[in-house]
This record gives structure tokens, sequence and C-alpha cells, in this order.
């Protein structure tokens, strides 16, 4: 057995270097029954061989970093008058860390916990050796100083301001966490299992779950369900025409991931309501990079209430406009240059793109964020690039900011930037008044 799957993760990652296959991040075996928060249960992660396969196939893609580190790093552009207020709430590639930094790039709290720490009984312990996942994916801030933390294939967990544990939830989580009003933790999860409509050899399905404050199980939706009132398979096919007319460098005999999802929001009742008299707040929408498909689901009724596929390709990060419209990071503009794009959800066109100027155009292959600001400018992350700016409607930069973190071991690599969020004052308000405490008490 060990033999076998030796040969296969050979073969496969011969192959991925000839396609230039993407990750499939949601890849990592087994999400049985049974998560709970005190680290008891294993029932929810694969292990032995089958495991080892799988984690190879998922690695490929989202890296620590990949590209070459630029000679400036930090704030490098900032409008105070026409930049959003707040605190960037990041993660990346370049450890199991998240950062609270100003405006001005000074960073004010740091949350930090390893592996081992956060999941001591985990059946894949040793994988904390592994730099390529050795980072957290995505974040969320309380307003006490406590954070919910998604590390990527592995689990969910809660600190507190002091980087202490307070839960974890061993599950293949990835890509996304949102909290809702009422408390409760969303965010997308993964199985490999034989799917409805996929012959002959199990795929990776994808799962919309729902838990409570605790870290709880409380609904799974899949994906393959709420998209069967659009013929997802329909939808799948039209994505591999489109894969090869517009050059993706991908193998479908070779991929196992059919829908990526990659990216989740919750829409309130006021974006449900600028969106239209068909939405409706609670519903999710979400991003398919494997069917270049974004749509909004009915997650009380597991239905798909509206879809488009395309114009983008290989897509992350759909959000609700202040005006009614769509925004998300476009992945593939061209093989070499992506774009942020503005729908419009009712005429299904395009009412503005951004790709960055000639001199630096705006690429991004993997990953790369959105975020609308309550001024109406966007925030949007360039992952591989370790870049984020903020930009107004007309596509003007009031506020940039390049990493000067390096990706494990490589310190010609800017390590990737995987989540960047401008946060209200009024979240880290506490920490703020700490870190002032802090700063004080140095001077005397």
């Amino acid at each position: 057995m060990r033999s076998q799957a030796s040969n296969a993760i050979a073969r496969f990652l011969c192959c991925a270097l000839v396609c230039g296959l993407p990750c499939s991040a949601t890849a990592e075996l087994g999400a049985g029954e049974g998560e709970t928060s005190d680290h008891s249960s294993d029932a929810a992660l694969a292990t032995g061989d089958e495991a080892d396969l799988i984690e190879q196939l998922s690695a490929i893609g989202y890296l620590a970093g990949t590209q070459q580190a630029p000679d400036a790093h930090g704030v490098t552009h900032y409008d105070s008058h026409r930049a959003a207020s707040g605190m960037n709430l990041f993660t990346s590639g370049h450890g199991p860390v998240a950062l609270l930094m100003d405006m001005r790039g000074e960073v004010v709290h740091e949350w930090r916990a390893e592996f081992a720490q956060v999941f001591p009984d985990h059946p894949r312990l040793k994988r904390e050796k592994q730099p390529r996942r050795n980072y957290w994916r995505d974040a969320r801030l309380f307003p006490n100083g406590d954070i919910i933390v998604l590390w990527e294939l592995f689990g969910l967990f809660k600190l507190d301001r002091n980087g202490e544990v307070l839960w974890a939830v061993p599950a293949p989580v990835h890509h996304a966490l949102r909290l809702t009003d009422a408390g409760e933790l969303v965010h997308l999860q993964a199985e490999r299992k034989m799917i409805d409509g996929i012959a002959h050899k199990r795929a990776i399905e994808d799962f919309i779950v729902t838990r409570d404050a605790s870290g709880k199980e409380l609904q799974k939706l899949a994906i393959s369900d709420a998209l069967r009132n659009v013929n997802w398979p329909r939808l799948r096919k039209t994505f591999w025409a489109r894969a090869k007319e517009r050059g993706y460098r991908l193998s479908e005999k070779k991929v196992y991931d059919p829908f990526h999802t990659n990216s989740l929001w919750l829409l309130s009742k006021a974006e449900a309501a600028r969106l239209g008299n068909v939405f409706r707040a609670g519903d999710a929408l979400v991003s398919m990079a494997m069917l270049d498909t974004i749509a909004i689901i009915d997650m009380k009724r597991g239905v798909t209430r509206w879809s488009q596929q395309g114009p983008f390709g290989m897509q992350h990060e759909p959000r609700p406009t202040l005006d009614g419209n769509i925004v998300l990071f476009n992945n593939f503009l061209t093989s070499e240059r992506s774009s942020v794009i503005t729908l419009n959800p009712l005429s299904r066109r395009v009412e503005r793109e951004y790709t960055g100027p000639v001199s630096e155009p705006l690429h991004s292959s993997r990953s790369g964020r959105v975020q609308v600001l309550a001024n109406g400018n966007t925030l949007v992350v360039e992952s591989e690039g370790g870049r984020a700016l903020e930009i107004t409607r007309d596509g003007e930069t009031v506020w940039e900011f390049r990493s000067p973190f390096r990706a494990s071991g490589r310190e010609d690599i800017v390590a990737s930037l995987y989540s960047l969020e401008r946060v209200d004052l009024s979240l880290t308000s506490r920490l703020n008044a700490e870190a002032r405490e802090v700063e004080q008490a140095e001077e005397r």
C-alpha cells in the first residue's frame, strides 16, 4: 500500500509540474463525524498512506511563498484623507501567526501558536515540520482581543489575546471563515467521496459548515446539493472547454477537485436588499474556482438563488458592493495578469475593471482577496506578491502595503499574503489601549 501511494504521488507531482496544476486545497481526506473541541477525536481526519497522498495533492499551489521579494516593504503609500480608517488584521505564509497592524505599518498586537500547542493529539502532528503548511489561512477578531483561526486542512481554533488556546476542533477546513451576528461560525470544509456526476473515482466534496460559538457542528450543506438546481455538471463541462481555450494549463484527468470552493460571504439584510428582492439575509455568496462560477445560496433551503459563470476565471472572494453590484478578484484575466471586476448581478455585465498600472499589473495566479470598505473604496490583496492596496472607485491607490515577511527558509521569496482585512477601530480599542500602556511604561 505504501509503495502504491508513493508511486501515485510521484506520478502526480510530475504531471503537476508539467501542467501547472493549481492547489486542490480542499483535498485533505476525511470529514468524518464526531468532531469535538477537546482534541479527543481523530475520526474527522484521515490517517495512513491515503492521507499522505491527499496532503501531497493539496499542497501544490497554495505555498508559503512563490514570488521574488521586492526591495520595498511596509506601508509604501498612505493618503490619510482618502483611505478608510481602521486597523489591518492579516496572516501570511511566514508562520503560524496573525498580526494587527495600524495604517502606517506598525504592528500593535500579535497572536502566535505552534501546531503542537493547538492540536497536541492531531493524527497529522508530524506536518508541523513542513513549511508549506506552517501558517494560518484566515482569522477573525473579537472586541475582547480573542481570535478564531482557520488552519487550512487541519482545524479551527480560538485564542485569547495572549495566544492561549481556548478550544480547537480538528477538521479538514479550508479557505474561508465567517462570523454571524448570532455568534455562530460558518466555514468551508471538505471530504473525499463519491459524488453524483463524477464517475469512477472519489473526488473532493465541499461543504458549508455552521458551528456554535464553542465549535460544535450545527449544519453541513454540500456544495453539490446546493448547486443541483443550476446543473453543476453542465457548468463543469463548460469550465473544461474554457480551461482549454484560455490556457489554464490544467489536466481534466488529473484534477480531483470539481468545485474548489474558495470563498464565503454571508449577506446582511442591507446587502441582500441592494442585490435584489430575490435575496435574503444569511444567503451565502460563494466562489467555485474549478467551475469559473460564483453563486448565491439559500442556506435554509439548500438551493442556489443565482449564479454566474465567467467572464472571470479561477476567481476568488466575491463581495457585495455598496451600490448593489458584486466585486471579485479575477485571477485569470490572462495567464500573466489578474484584475478586480465589478459585476452587475442583474444584467451580468462588467461595470468596472481594475488591472493595475502598466508598470506593475495586478497578478496573483492563486488566492487573492477583495474587501468593500465603508467609504466605498476597495481593499485588494495580491496574495502571491505579498501586497495589499486600497483603491478608489476610479482605480487610484490611496494605501499600499508590501509584506516584509519571507517564506520559511527563503530570504529571497516574499511570504504569500493569504488574508488582510481592514477591521473597525471598535474591534481593536482594547488592544490599542494595551499597546499604549506598554509604550508609556517603556518610556518611563
